[in-house]
């Protein structure tokens, strides 16, 4: 799949991101060419929860969650 971009507002600034979705069904999150981590989602039956075993703080990484599930129609 090719890389797109998603943009998330966190602490009033809007920050555009780079997202990679990997063969293993993870997400490379990118901002411009420094790699923030791979993030993933459990697929529950009351909604989407999104994990990391990277540095990425908990805010940060359901936005950007939430960003991808727009994106790919989760």
């Amino acid at each position: 799949m090719e890389p797109y971009e998603i943009e998330v507002a966190t602490g009033g600034l809007s920050i555009t991101y780079t997202v990679q979705q990997e063969e293993d069904g993870q997400f490379k999150i990118m901002q411009e060419e420094e790699v923030l981590g791979k993030i993933y989602p459990d697929v529950l039956e009351n909604g989407v929860t999104w994990n990391t075993s990277d540095d990425i703080d908990e805010l940060l990484l359901n936005s950007i969650g939430q960003a991808i599930e727009a994106q790919e129609g989760m």
